[in-house]
């Protein structure tokens, strides 16, 4: 079509062209043509034509054709031609060729498909051959050197190729460490238990099918040198850091090791210890021991783990073990501990062991010789025995084997002879690697490793004691029974374990006791069925009657329980009638929602010293909180689940951790339950309890504290309590629960009592419960008055008033008090709500204003109350009560959801067309409207309505969630000014401007602040029909062709009506262009029908503002006819804003040009303003503490240690004025204050942790903070590195992870370490005074006072109710040190040696020590004499070797004994060197070498004793004589007098004599103490045991063999001699621990009676005993009272 197009085209025009130049010459013309046709050079250009040419363009040239003008018939039939044969190419050509192509493109995509395949397999072939050359020549030119290089791949990348390679470092061989943990089944333990010889086969525990778990050293850098497991699946790793030369040891799960180990970061061991490398080392994993023997400097170092095994830390230090081998090098070769004892064996090369203990810091006597050809020594697990494992050789008939055997030395008698020997079996090949190993502490087994195997084989070892007998059983797996089971009834009696451990009736909803009924199905005979329902009513019934009289519970629902059983082909669930028996019925709802009621849910527990928060946990109900706390395992979860119908699990241990809650939902309320774990457990610390008790007192209505006060009168727990009072004081509010103190296992005669004695001591505890306390002796356990009692909280719940109104307000109130809690802000609660709910509120603005609702995205939330949980009410507007003239009922959409605002300009016009749009489908279109000025007024009054509730919906839902708070606080204040402010760019976006458009007539629709030009955003065009409809008779009357809003008659351009000529003032504004007056009109001015022409130009107004210059945009609209200075365009009121800033309202004025006065004019807008300026008030208006980061780490001077811990800051905030500026003013009267008299905090700080203090600004008291971190602190101490909570620090480390106030706290009384603040004090020994906290935990009185603590264990250790008592000294600090020995002040308490007077019992018990010893002449005998490597052996071999020289030896050791306690007493100081000791020599006369000396020096004593030689002769009446003057001489009341009597011989009995010394012992109140001793045959003993029977006749009874007394020995050797003298030694350190006081003997004897008491009220309701026992019983026990009160004085 082209071509012939073209090709016309160019003949048409050479023809013309010839034409033009032939004038009338037509044959010439013709014959042209004629030529024409058969020209090539014409079919080329009409060719190039058609290749230059694009379709479209053909298409617009054929039909705008010139040559076509004024033929339009022929135009026409070109055009037709031209669509006729288009259509016949579209209908057939180009489908056929369309088919074509696609079978040409079909078989061109096999060909690639083809080609594409052949080239990649040849390529395939050449990247192989090549790549394996370049990988040959690669690797050849890199061979040499410490790495591998590998090549695995060779590409092309433009002009070079990349090579993809690999580098392997060979490294050296690693050592893999591999763990593999075992186990038992359930099975095997079980049938251990029933018979103790059952063998068992242990099984490997695996992860994701991997069995063991490893890990790699390096040997180059670490020895391995020890591992061994401890509880809870950890193990200890001793390596040897050769590089550094340190021990690493490390502590941690198989996997926790494994993974560190692999990490190839820096490994942080557990301990690091500088030692060199010549140790060995011993593990006493029962104990929790690690002892280093340093086989070069002959020392011994023992550590120890703390209970928690969190910590290793030194036990015994540098102790010298070179003196007890004759100062020469032992070469020890096995070194281990007798387990479970404080007892090591040293072996030397030859076989020679001894035992070294760890209290006395002494070896035992005893020496033992192991086999020479020894190759592993074990402990049994119970330290019972010491196996030595040895390889003999024995010749078969010329076939040599190899037999291994165990030698087994008992630890008792440690030094005899061998008690057995055992032969090994013979796959017991590897003896080194013998381990033992102990199974539920019932089997102890002895476990080789089978290298050649691959397995592990086990003996099982059986020992006997008392016979010292062996036996080794090896471990044969056997074919287990059958288990059978003898009661098949576990589905039935799971309803007795329920109601057991769960409430049978529920107390406080008794409409939720229904009654239960089971239906039994059984695949049986239809026969059976009657006989198996009796049988089951039968066991049921039973069941129930022992439930009921083995726990006394109410039980009344129990009563209708009923039962039935049937078969399984009488079972038919469908069956209507079935269900209407057999099913209850709720709805689903509330059936899911008390099912997972049921269920409780952890929501806090404390750790690391911090209250954490879990998760979330709704209801229009009421809500009492009901919690339950107290000592653990004290039965808190039991009552608690009885009371209110919960199931919080209990137990006899430690079960609950932190806080769990469940809840009860009831037709009046909802009953949530809170459930703490137990205060003062060992695993947690004063300051986690404090925050259990804080939380537990500010959430809750009702707190069951729960103590067995019975037994144990301590209240100190309560102390957590008033501890936390401090912390919300600021808020009175907060502490509004009823405290109820339960007190456990009270009878009836007791109640008053206790009930009075308790009310006193609770008086100081008011504070924290501000509905009351309660003391309710709660009856004992078992008896029916415990579960009737429990009805008696119903009513006290019902008392109460309700603390939260709805479910809402306590979530959202638990929430707040969990979060404060978790960063340590002790600021006011209701302050955090005010604060959280307008910031909840501010953080919704955006969305709340622009939508209407309070979230859009997946889920719509629609505004609501947020306490009530009631929507913000959306009213329906009805458009005839808003528009004028506008009759049709017609609704508005509703305010919800519908968008009215964005940031972004582009949208906010999107915005407005679309609600404009809506606006003119419902009322009218613009078009249509013959009154524009109408039109545009319903508009603007359509938008302004819309805002109008859009504003008023949200400034409600503002007021109702803030209703509840005070409307002047300063945050309530600041959320309504920018609530106001987001309203206000609403507002001022729905503004119309109302001006005219640029364009036409119409009203500009734009914002009244826009800075383009003035737009009607329509299409500017008349709609209306034209005025002359006589013109248009026989047609469709045209549109008007003027501007939209024209004046004058509306006129089309299709007919010319008028003139239409241009107008005279067509440059002028408002000009309608064309000239309306009669067509041919006579004069020559042409005038459109625009009645006035505007002037146009700027309007004048232009002024200065404190905004900035302004210059008015619009144009003059006034007659460019009138003469006029002073332009003005048609707004006519002031354009300027507000002055004040933020604020985007117009001035409130009518005259544009008011601003050109003379007068000053400010142009305020007429509303008042909300003060944005800081208060100037004195102080801070608030303080906020937040958590700097969650976790920060502080690195301290010490490398290895990091601590990680939450960092607490306060920041101090001016909070903006809440005064509102009157309207025309710039600023209001008075000062600026975020509220009028409101509260400002002093701007004191604390000096250690910069917190503020919380009292107002001004006070006159003490500062009073709640403390942070010790920012502004540092670590010092007596040595230059020390241990604080676990951690290694130096002299110097900031303090800032600690916190303040509680890191006081748990000092108790201390000092603090300060700069000189007073001379005059510091001279005068006052400093005390000027050191002290912020609202120091103490009061100053106190904290004067010297910081010494207590050395006795007591004090440091936890006793029945897990509370430290620590004891102070009671002197001033910095005090003059007392003297010992003087009587303590007011005769109370004691004095310690190094000078401090206490108010507690003395720890340090000292005793007069009088040895007594025979040195007649049959002690010079030689068939006893001093042990040989004992540190004085040399010096007693050359004055003394024989049995006197063996009885000094052993009062040597004996002094060094009591020494040696005293310094491994970690908690005394020296409480040895309060002893006295006086020595007696007798013969048949009497020699005193020394008296009444203390055990400073047991060498000079020593060399006293050694001048002193036997002679003859024997009497026992006059050294018991002189004895008894030694003790009158130097009697000291707080001295215990003990006599050791020694003597090799018989002589008369000193009864006389004995019997006066125990008399006047024991009327001062402090009995005599006597051991004899006989040193030789067993027939010269009767003197020796009467002497001890007579001593012991003046002793109370006691059957504890753990209370030393009076006691005879028969020490045949000198090795027995030094141990009974020993361990007479070591029971002086018991005599405290055992002895009491009277105080405590009645204490000890109330409880006992309390048990007694508990034991037969049991009996008399199972044997229907009498009572009078129990009578007696309590006659007793108020005699010792009435004994007690009497010499109560005496006892103080």
């Amino acid at each position: 079509m082209k071509k012939r197009y073209n090709l016309t085209y160019t003949f048409i025009e050479d023809m013309l062209e010839k034409v033009n130049e032939a004038g009338e010459n037509n044959d010439e013309i013709t014959e042209y043509a004629k030529r024409w046709v058969l020209g090539d050079p014409y079919i080329n250009k009409a060719k190039q034509k058609t290749k230059d040419k694009s379709d479209e363009e053909f298409i617009q040239e054929l039909i705008k054709f010139e040559l076509f003008k004024g033929y339009d018939d022929i135009k026409e039939l070109v055009i037709n031609n031209f669509f006729k044969e288009y259509n016949k190419w579209k209908k057939n050509d180009f489908l056929n060729n369309l088919q074509e192509i696609l079978n040409n493109i079909r078989n061109n995509i096999l060909l690639e498909d083809k080609l594409n395949r052949e080239y990649e397999e040849e390529k395939k072939i050449i990247e192989k051959d090549m790549f394996g050359k370049i990988c040959n020549e690669i690797e050849a030119k890199y061979k040499d050197g410490s790495m591998r290089f590998f090549v695995l791949d060779v590409k092309k990348s433009f002009a070079y190729f990349m090579v993809e390679y690999d580098i392997e470092e060979l490294q050296p061989n690693q050592l893999q460490i591999t763990i593999y943990e075992t186990s038992l089944k359930e099975e095997d333990k079980l049938r251990i238990q029933e018979n103790e010889s059952h063998i068992s086969c242990p099984i490997l525990l695996s992860n994701m099918d991997q069995y063991g778990i490893s890990f790699r050293i390096d040997p180059q850098n670490y020895d391995f040198k020890k591992i061994s497991q401890f509880d809870n699946r950890k193990f200890l790793l001793v390596l040897y850091n050769k590089k550094i030369q340190r021990i690493e040891i490390f502590f941690d799960t198989a996997r926790q090791l494994a993974q560190n180990f692999k990490s190839h970061s820096t490994i942080k061991p557990f301990k690091i210890l500088n030692i060199d490398e010549n140790f060995i080392i011993a593990i006493n994993e029962p104990k929790g021991f690690l002892a280093i023997y340093n086989t070069k400097g002959v020392k011994l170092d023992v550590f120890s783990f703390d209970d928690n095994r969190s910590i290793l830390y030194g036990h015994y230090a540098n102790i010298q073990l070179l003196q007890w081998y004759n100062n020469s090098i032992p070469n020890i070769i096995y070194f281990l501990f007798i387990k479970d004892t404080e007892e090591l064996c040293f072996v030397e090369y030859d076989g020679q062991a001894r035992i070294f203990n760890l209290i006395t810091l002494q070896f035992r006597p005893a020496v033992c010789n192991f086999p020479r050809n020894l190759v592993n020594i074990l402990s049994s697990t119970d330290g019972s025995c010491i196996m030595v494992f040895a390889k003999k050789q024995r010749d078969y008939n010329i076939d040599i084997k190899e037999i291994n055997r165990v030698y087994v030395y008992l630890s008792k008698n440690f030094g005899g002879s061998v008690s057995k020997v055992i032969d090994l079996p013979s796959s017991f090949k590897s003896l080194e690697s013998l381990q033992i190993s102990c199974i539920n502490y019932r089997q102890t087994h002895l476990i080789s490793l089978d290298l050649q195997n691959g397995c592990l084989n086990s003996l099982l070892v059986k020992i006997t004691l008392e016979k010292a007998q062996f036996r080794f059983q090896k471990c044969m797996r056997k074919k287990s029974p059958i288990f059978q089971r003898t009661n098949l009834n576990d589905l039935i009696n799971a309803y007795k374990l329920t109601f057991e451990k769960y409430p049978i009736d529920n107390c406080i909803d008794p409409k939720q006791n229904r009654p239960l009924c089971l239906k039994i199905v059984l695949d049986i005979d239809d026969d059976a069925v009657e006989d198996y329902g009796e049988k089951f009513e039968e066991y049921i019934t039973k069941m129930f009657e022992n439930l009921k009289h083995s726990t006394k519970k109410p039980a009344s629902i129990l009563k209708k329980f009923s039962t039935s059983v049937i078969t399984f082909q009488e079972l038919d669930v469908e069956d209507a009638n079935f269900q209407k028996k057999f099913s209850s019925e709720y709805q689903l709802g509330e059936w899911i929602i008390q099912l997972c009621c049921l269920i409780p849910i952890q929501i806090a527990v404390t750790r690391n010293n911090l209250f954490q928060p879990l998760k979330d946990g709704l209801s229009s109900n009421d809500v009492k909180v009901i919690s339950s706390m107290g000592e653990q395992s004290c039965g808190k979860s039991f009552m608690l689940n009885h009371i209110v119908g919960t199931t919080f699990d209990g137990s006899a241990m430690r079960c609950t951790e932190g806080v769990w809650m469940s809840l009860v939902n009831t037709q009046e309320c909802v009953y949530v339950a809170l459930d703490f774990e137990g205060l003062n457990s060992l695993e947690r610390t004063p300051q986690e309890d404090m925050f259990l008790a804080l939380f537990n007192t500010v959430v809750s209505n009702l707190i069951l504290f729960k103590n067995q006060f019975a037994i144990n009168r301590d209240i100190s727990m309560f102390q957590k309590f008033q501890d936390g009072s401090k912390f919300f004081g600021s808020d009175p509010n907060i502490f509004q629960a009823r405290l109820c103190v339960i007190i456990n296992d009270v009878c009836k005669v007791d109640k008053d009592g206790i009930t009075r004695e308790f009310q006193s001591k609770f008086d100081q505890f008011q504070r924290m419960c501000g509905s009351g306390l309660d003391i309710i002796p709660w009856p004992l356990f078992g008896e029916i008055a415990w579960f009737k009692k429990l009805s008696i909280f119903k009513t006290t719940l019902d008392k109460l008033e309700t603390k939260y109104e709805n479910a809402r307000t306590f979530l959202q109130n638990t929430k707040v008090i969990m979060a404060k809690l978790k960063i340590c802000d002790w600021g006011s609660l209701d302050e955090n709500l005010i604060q959280i709910r307008v910031a909840t509120l501010k953080r919704l603005f955006p969305i709340a204003v622009s939508y209407g609702i309070e979230q859009k995205d997946s889920i719509i939330e629609h505004l609501m109350n947020h306490d009530s949980g009631e929507l913000i009410d959306d009213p329906i507007i009805n458009l005839c009560n808003v528009l004028n003239n506008f009759e049709q009922s017609t609704k508005l959409l509703p305010d919800s959801n519908i968008w009215l605002y964005d940031n972004k300009y582009e949208t906010c016009i999107q915005l407005s067309n679309i609600i404009r749009n809506y606006f003119e489908e419902i009322v009218q279109p613009r078009r249509e409207s013959s009154d524009d000025n109408e039109w545009f007024s319903n508009l603007d009054r359509f938008f302004k309505n819309i805002i109008a509730r859009r504003t008023s919906r949200v400034q409600n839902w503002y007021m109702q969630n803030t209703a509840k708070f005070p409307q002047d606080n300063s945050n309530v204040v600041n959320g309504k000014y920018e609530m106001e402010q987001e309203i206000s760019k609403l507002s001022l976006l729905w503004t119309l401007c109302g001006l005219t458009c640029h364009q036409c007539g119409l009203k500009c629709v734009k914002n009244r602040d826009h800075k383009e030009n003035h737009e009607c955003l329509t299409d500017h065009k008349c709609h209306f029909p034209c005025h002359f409809t006589e013109a248009h008779k026989d047609t469709k009357i045209p549109e008007c062709s003027h501007k939209a809003g024209h004046e004058g008659n509306h006129a089309c351009d299709e007919i010319s009506h008028l003139c239409g000529k241009p107008c005279s003032l067509i440059d002028k504004r408002n000009c309608q262009k064309v000239c309306s007056k009669k067509i041919g009109h006579d004069d020559g001015e042409h005038l459109c029908q625009s009645k006035r022409h505007y002037c146009g130009k700027d309007c004048s107004l232009s002024t200065y503002t404190a905004k900035g210059d302004y210059q008015c945009p619009n144009k003059c609209i006034i007659s460019y006819e009138e003469e006029h200075n002073s332009h003005r365009c048609e707004n006519t009121v002031c354009p300027i804003q507000c002055p004040i800033p933020n604020c985007k309202e117009r001035c409130q004025s009518d005259d544009h040009f008011h601003a050109s006065s003379d007068l000053q004019v400010n142009h305020f807008c007429g509303n008042g303003h909300q003060c944005r300026e800081l208060c100037e008030e004195d102080g801070i208006c608030h303080v906020v503490t937040e958590p700097k980061e969650q976790k920060e780490t502080y690195k301290g001077l010490v490398k290895e240690t990091s601590i990680t811990f939450t960092k607490y800051i306060q920041l101090s905030e001016r909070l903006k004025c809440n005064k509102k500026i009157p309207p025309n003013e710039f600023k209001h009267t008075g000062k600026h204050t975020h509220k009028e008299n409101g509260f400002h905090y002093c701007d004191a700080q604390c000096q250690f942790c910069e917190y503020y203090c919380t009292l107002p600004y001004g006070h006159a008291q003490i500062h009073d903070t709640r403390h942070g971190n010790m920012t502004q602190t540092e670590f010092t101490g007596e040595n230059i590195e020390f241990e604080y909570a676990g951690y290694k620090l130096r002299v110097g480390d900031q303090g800032t992870f600690v916190l303040c106030n509680l890191f006081c706290k748990d000092l108790g009384r201390h000092r603090h370490i300060d700069y000189c603040k007073n001379v005059k004090n510091c001279e005068d020994g006052n400093q005390g005074q000027d050191i002290q906290h912020i609202n120091d935990p103490y009061s100053v009185q106190e904290f004067t006072k010297c910081d010494h603590e207590c050395p006795d264990e007591k004090h440091h250790k936890f006793g029945s109710t897990n509370v430290l008592t620590k004891s102070f000294c009671e002197l001033q600090l910095f005090h003059v040190p007392l003297n010992p020995r003087s009587k303590p002040p007011n005769n109370y308490g004691y004095i310690s040696l190094d000078g401090h007077h206490f108010n507690c019992e003395n720890p340090s018990t000292a005793f007069h020590i009088i040895f007594v010893l025979d040195c007649s002449k049959s002690m010079n005998k030689r068939d006893k004499k001093p042990i040989p490597d004992f540190p004085i052996y040399n010096e007693l071999r050359k004055k003394q070797n024989n049995r006197i020289g063996a009885v000094y030896q052993a009062v040597y050791q004996f002094m060094e004994a009591r020494i040696n306690s005293a310094k491994t007493n970690k908690n005394q100081v020296s409480l040895a060197m309060l002893d006295s000791i006086s020595l007696i020599l007798f013969d048949k006369e009497v020699t005193i070498p020394f008296e009444n000396r203390d055990l400073t020096d047991t060498r000079d004593l020593l060399d006293i004793m050694l001048k002193h030689q036997v002679r003859g002769g024997t009497n026992y009446k006059l050294a018991i004589q002189k004895a008894g003057h030694l003790i009158e001489s130097y009697f000291d009341p707080a001295k215990v007098n003990i006599i050791i009597f020694l003597s090799d011989g018989e002589c008369d009995i000193p009864k006389d004599q004995l019997r006066t010394i125990c008399e006047r012992n024991k009327a001062r109140g402090s009995p005599l103490y006597l051991y004899t001793v006989l040193f030789g045959k067993d027939s010269h003993s009767g003197s020796l045991k009467e002497m001890v029977k007579i001593a012991q006749s003046y002793h109370t009874t006691n059957t504890s063999s753990d209370m030393i007394q009076c006691q005879f020995a028969h020490t045949i050797d000198e090795v027995t001699l030094i141990n009974h003298f020993t361990n007479v030694a070591d029971n002086c350190d018991d005599y405290k621990k055992t002895r009491k006081t009277p105080l405590q003997n009645f204490e000890y004897r109330e409880r006992e009676l309390t048990l007694k008491k508990h034991e037969l009220i049991l009996r008399e309701r199972e044997a229907k005993v009498h009572v009078m026992e129990l009578s007696s019983l309590e006659k007793e026990r108020e005699l010792i009272k009435s004994n007690y009160y009497k010499h109560k004085a005496i006892i103080l």
